[in-house]
């Protein structure tokens, strides 16, 4: 008989979601960083805490995203995702993304605005070209309500350590509560049988 090659889904998701708001019931995936997207501005952009995936790792993820907005976007309108990979294991060492002319990284590898060369939303599109794009969830035309999308369904970190830059074009701010908001790597490996 044949040898198959199936694809198995890991248990260990990597999650980022707010710590204080966040409510697992409807996703089903446990919280395991930092990241907080009450509140984020049209326009502005969110980095979230650096994740270590391992030594040993999956080859590819499928992304998982889910975001509520305050009120009703333009139905298409974009909330980007993207990757700032690093070889290093300390928060602002390592990060794609630039760096000030003092040496300090634009991605710090803690959950904080996002505001490489000053934080104006010109920069936030010059400088997210240094990041590897993830995907993109196209917003619904709802408030309140929480949309989920898979953004990705194979993304292959190209380092062991990193950490999401979320950029909101929706043309609307985030709700200010981020109870069923995340973003999640879902392991995502082939098994031969």
């Amino acid at each position: 008989m044949a040898n198959e090659i199936l694809i198995h889904t890991e248990n260990t998701v990597v999650c980022w979601a707010d710590e204080t708001d966040y409510d697992s019931t409807n996703s089903g995936l446990t919280r395991s960083h930092q990241l907080d997207l009450t509140s984020l501005a049209d326009g502005a952009a969110r980095q979230a805490t650096k994740a270590d995936l391992g030594a040993r790792r999956a080859q590819g993820y499928s992304v998982k995203a889910a975001v509520s907005f305050a009120s009703a976007p333009t139905a298409g309108n974009a909330v980007e995702f993207y990757w700032s990979s690093s070889p290093s294991e300390t928060a602002a060492v390592g990060n794609a993304g630039g760096h000030a002319a003092d040496g300090s990284a634009y991605v710090t590898g803690a959950d904080a605005a996002w505001t490489p060369a000053g934080g104006a939303e010109a920069d936030i599109d010059e400088y997210k070209q240094h990041l590897t794009f993830v995907g993109v969830l196209g917003a619904g035309a709802d408030a309140g309500n929480v949309q989920v999308s898979v953004i990705n369904s194979y993304f292959t970190p190209p380092e062991r350590y990193g950490q999401f830059v979320i950029k909101n074009d929706s043309g609307q701010a985030f709700a200010a509560n981020a109870s069923g908001v995340y973003v999640a790597l879902i392991p995502v490996t082939d098994e031969l049988q």
